[in-house]
């Protein structure tokens, strides 16, 4: 089954009728459900999901916790990588709290950031190489290595607090029976990179942590010359739950598949009957053109 993200509508104020009819009238009949949903439309919307839509996933931090107003919710409103003790608390009780609306709706995984080194973000570095074409040349290689050199020096305390907060929540998730899965994120200093999915996948293996791969985010690193799209896809498929389907222009995500630079071909056969499919495209994709990208995933799916 094919699910579409309810981040199409984080720029509006649709009512929850509006939302779960507009995906009846897409032709789906799964959500995944983002951070961008208040308590207040998501009570709206709880008898519809249970009766219309199947929701395959819940993206943390899930409802929009009280006070934090629409423009700063975020899947990184709170760090799980945080040394300060207080925000990772928060940033654990409020994932335990999407958890416990997944196991009530029966969805298939929750899907969360794990937070970032504590370093300078190199983005903006990245995006001038690329623009000007020196991204996999010697200015563009070096800059990568030396920021390689500065996360590996930097990332120890870091990963130790995202053990520490996926501990908690691997066994929350355990006595909820419900499945959720690491993402692989866009920038560079982000927990977590390839060799860090690995590592947290073998040291809860067993448990309830999978991984969730973003196919815009791997085509971005590699077109920033960071790793190729296909090693990310391939690492670590047997432990694979679920994935964002978009496509990628240059450095910008989000667009309708089907209509940009990724390649289909090499993700089709990833896409297996036992993977959450969801459709994560941004308010800027046109209704008609995510309806070509609905039947272009239809496809091949």
């Amino acid at each position: 089954m094919l699910g579409i993200s309810t981040c199409w509508w984080s720029n509006r104020t649709f009512s929850s009728e509006e939302i779960v009819g507009d995906i009846l009238g897409l032709g789906l009949k799964g959500v995944e459900l983002e951070y961008r949903i208040s308590n207040h439309v998501f009570q709206q919307m709880k008898s519809r999901l249970k009766r219309d839509l199947t929701v395959l996933s819940i993206h943390n931090f899930f409802p929009m916790p009280e006070g934090i107003t629409h423009d700063k919710a975020s899947g990184d409103l709170f760090l799980l990588s945080s040394t300060d003790k207080d925000e990772r608390s928060n940033a654990v009780k409020f994932s335990i709290k999407t958890l416990e609306h997944a196991h009530e709706l029966g969805a298939g995984a929750v899907i969360f950031h794990l937070g970032r080194v504590d370093m300078p973000n190199p983005a903006q570095d990245l995006f001038r190489l690329y623009r000007i074409g020196k991204i996999a040349e010697k200015e563009g290689l070096a800059f990568i290595g030396e920021q390689k050199r500065i996360r590996q020096a930097s990332k120890k305390k870091n990963l130790n607090a995202v053990l520490l907060s996926l501990d908690i929540l691997n066994r929350e998730a355990e006595k909820k029976g419900i499945f959720f899965g690491i993402e692989n994120r866009y920038h560079f200093h982000e927990i977590p990179d390839l060799e860090e999915i690995g590592l947290i996948l073998q040291k809860f293996k067993g448990g309830r942590i999978r991984y969730w791969y973003d196919v815009g985010h791997a085509k971005v690193q590699e077109n920033m010359g960071l790793r190729k799209q296909k090693d990310l896809l391939e690492a670590h498929s047997e432990e694979m739950i679920g994935i964002h389907l978009h496509d990628v222009r240059g450095l910008e995500d989000h667009f309708a598949p089907g209509q940009g630079e990724v390649d289909y071909t090499e993700i089709k056969h990833f896409l297996k009957p036992s993977i959450i499919n969801i459709l994560e495209v941004h308010p800027k994709v046109k209704r008609k053109a995510l309806l070509e990208g609905i039947k272009f995933l239809k496809l091949i799916l």
